[in-house]
């Protein structure tokens, strides 16, 4: 929960409290700020910030359910290019597989590290290269069913690894398509209750912060600015966080 916008929910609630103890003397003509109606804008105000807590914590499982899914990928796509460079065994066919597989990897043309088997401690295929793609979520999914279809069009290509065969390859695309797809999802579910949160607490006509000036008008008429009332509502801090 962010700290602004719960220290601006809890002390709306400390505004409704006081008035509420006025009693009698509290009785505004502007609906808006009549104790009903700023009862039923402080539950608002709470169920705002529950849902915005909710949609985080789903946002942030779902991110990391999705990087957890996209992690061995590109290994995996390395991998897959080594099996049908020894099963298909045609130069042209490799090339286009290590163009797919660059781009996953963000890497420039002639620039794909290979592992050096006189050094056996170190693998060079792991080594940084300079990015020059996008390695978004939906271009590595493109990417990697560019790479399925093409393996389809090769009868050659029958690794023995299950993990690599296109039927376990097609199973793994729709996985990545399903994680990032509720990803994306969680991440628009957040905003709209970001959204929703803001037209409680804010909103130029109707939001919280807009009702407390409302009411500070209306105590410095009755019971006054001298009043306890007055002098409490005055030194709570409201802000737009």
């Amino acid at each position: 929960m962010a700290t602004g916008h719960a220290k601006n929910v809890a002390n709306f609630e400390t505004v409704v409290i006081t008035v509420t103890a006025l009693g009698a003397v509290y009785n505004p003509s502007q609906p808006l700020i009549q104790l009903a109606a700023l009862q039923t804008k402080l539950a608002a105000a709470k169920q705002a910030m529950q849902t915005v807590d909710a949609a985080e914590a789903a946002k942030k499982i779902a991110v990391n359910a999705r990087a957890d899914e996209f992690a061995d990928i590109s290994a995996l796509t390395v991998n897959v290019k080594r099996a049908a460079e020894v099963d298909v065994n045609d130069a042209a066919f490799t090339a286009d597989l290590v163009s797919i597989v660059r781009r996953m990897r963000g890497e420039r043309a002639g620039e794909l590290p290979v592992d050096n088997p006189a050094t056996a401690d170190i693998d060079e295929s792991k080594a940084k290269t300079h990015s020059v793609a996008s390695r978004g979520y939906d271009n590595q999914v493109a990417y990697f069913a560019d790479l399925i279809a093409l393996l389809k069009t090769q009868p050659a290509y029958a690794p023995n690894e299950t993990e690599m065969q296109t039927t376990t390859l097609d199973g793994k695309l729709s996985t990545l398509e399903a994680k990032n797809n509720a990803a994306k999802t969680a991440t628009a579910a957040l905003g709209s209750a970001l959204d929703a949160r803001d037209a409680v607490l804010y909103d130029p006509d109707t939001g919280v912060l807009k009702l407390v000036k409302l009411i500070k008008a209306q105590l410095a008429r009755k019971p006054g600015t001298d009043s306890a009332a007055y002098q409490q509502i005055v030194a709570l801090d409201f802000k737009r966080s």
